[in-house]
C-alpha cells in the first residue's frame, strides 16, 4: 500500500497516481474491513488510515478546484 504521509505522497509507489475518488474509495474499503470477521488488523489502525485517506481525498480536491480557479 503506497504511503499516505507527508514527504511519500508521489514516487513511484505514491498517493499522487490516485484521485480524490480512488481514495475515497480506498478510505472505505478499509473501513469495510473493520466488520470483516477475518480481518486480523486494528480497527483503530484502520479508522486512522480512513482518516488519513479521506484528508488527503480533500486536499487533492481542494488543490484542483484552486488550480481551476487561475485559470
Amino acid at each position: 500500500m503506497p504511503k499516505v504521509e507527508q514527504g511519500r505522497l508521489f514516487g513511484l509507489d505514491g498517493m499522487g497516481s490516485y484521485t480524490a475518488e480512488e481514495l475515497d474509495e480506498l478510505a472505505d474499503q478499509h473501513l469495510h474491513r473493520i466488520d470483516d470477521p477475518k480481518n486480523t488488523d486494528d480497527p483503530k489502525w484502520l479508522k486512522r488510515r480512513a482518516a488519513r485517506l479521506r484528508k488527503l481525498a480533500r486536499q487533492k480536491e481542494t488543490a484542483l478546484e484552486h488550480k481551476m480557479d487561475q485559470r
